[in-house]
């Protein structure tokens, strides 16, 4: 004999609880419907966001999200520089002083390796 979950005893064998009109369950295969459920339902992260991502490339005469080509590296240079020489020329080396600094700090950002991919 089996006790119900409504208390009740049920002769082995039985289709179903005299009292409740349960179904008698056996714990055991129940647990086993329950492992093998949880198995089937957990999750695992697909392969590609497991997967390393691809080594970073650095350029510095491609262009990337944020940097210029070298098209437009090379007109930024003969601009900047062409400015700055004939402030030089005009006014002389301790007048545009100021402005050769800012080109100096203007082409080394401008020509420094940046990440493309």
């Amino acid at each position: 004999m089996e006790t119900c979950s409504c208390g009740a005893r049920v002769p082995e064998g039985a289709g179903w609880c005299p009292v409740c009109l349960k179904q008698p369950v056996d714990p055991e295969q129940l647990l086993d419907e329950l492992h093998d459920a949880f198995r089937k339902t957990t999750w695992a992260p697909p392969e590609a966001l497991l997967a390393p991502g691809p080594p970073p490339v650095h350029s510095r005469w491609r262009a990337g999200p944020r940097s210029f080509g070298l098209r437009v590296k090379l007109a930024l240079t003969f601009v900047s520089i062409g400015i700055t020489g004939l402030g030089v020329k005009m006014f002389g080396f301790f007048f545009v002083a100021p402005l050769i600094v800012v080109t100096a700090l203007l082409m080394r950002a401008t020509w420094t390796r940046e990440r493309i991919r």
